[in-house]
Parts: structure tokens; C-alpha cells; sequence
């Protein structure tokens, strides 16, 4: 019996299914984290210059430890993109605007554009969320 395209997909796509309701299996009872009333929810997005990769990486990650220490810091995640290296996303979750104002001020923050100076390119930027489920 040989294997068709149609086979494939099919299998395929019963096996990403199933996956998926084993996700869903697993996260059955699992609470959502509440979050304060207005807390703040953002992505930031940083695109390095092809030869500047791993100097930008470095420099973001400098900021990684200190700002989870700050005041009312939830949540502050790097992800660096599997298929285009060059970009990067901070995920975070602050308590308050004042505590997001707070972390623009920190040392470690100002520190950061003479770090990047010259190593990033236009197209990134900051985005807004809010809690949906």
C-alpha cells in the first residue's frame, strides 16, 4: 500500500488534532493568572542589523535579570525568532503604567541605546494588549 498526498495530510491532520486535545486535556483545570486591576501587557520588538545579531542579543539579554527584579515586574520574557534571527520580542506584564514608566528609567534601560546604537534597524516598536482569556 503505497502513501498518497491525501494519506499524508489526512494523517496529518489527525495527528495535529489529537495533539491538540491532549493540550487541551492537560490544561483542563488550570487556572488563568489573575492580574492586578490595570495592569499593563506589551510586546516590544527589536530587529538587529544581519551582521549585528549576537552584540544585540547580548544586550538584550543584559536586561533580562534586572528588570525581573523591578517593582511590579509579572512578567518579562526574550524571544529571538527561529526563522529570522535578526528580530527579537520582548513579551511583558507590568502591575501598573507607573511600574512600566519605572522600568523605563532604570539604569539598565538607559544603558541600553548606546548599546544598540548602530546595530538595529527601523521596524520594530512596542504593542499594547489587553487580558482577553
Amino acid at each position: 500500500m503505497g502513501l498518497d498526498r491525501r494519506t499524508i495530510l489526512t494523517t496529518g491532520a489527525t495527528l495535529a488534532g489529537a495533539a491538540m486535545l491532549g493540550a487541551e486535556v492537560q490544561a483542563d483545570g488550570a487556572k488563568r493568572p489573575e492580574l492586578p486591576e490595570g495592569a499593563v501587557i506589551l510586546t516590544a520588538a527589536i530587529k538587529a542589523r544581519a551582521d549585528e545579531v549576537e552584540a544585540v542579543k547580548e544586550a538584550l539579554l543584559s536586561l533580562v535579570e534586572p528588570t525581573r527584579k523591578e517593582a511590579g515586574c509579572i512578567c518579562y520574557n526574550l524571544h529571538q525568532s527561529k526563522s529570522e534571527p535578526t528580530e527579537f520580542v520582548f513579551y511583558e506584564i507590568w502591575s501598573s503604567q507607573a511600574d512600566l514608566d519605572a522600568h523605563g528609567k532604570a539604569p539598565h534601560m538607559k544603558a541600553l541605546g548606546a548599546k544598540l546604537k548602530d546595530r538595529t534597524v527601523k521596524g520594530g516598536g512596542v504593542t499594547f494588549f489587553k487580558l482577553l482569556g
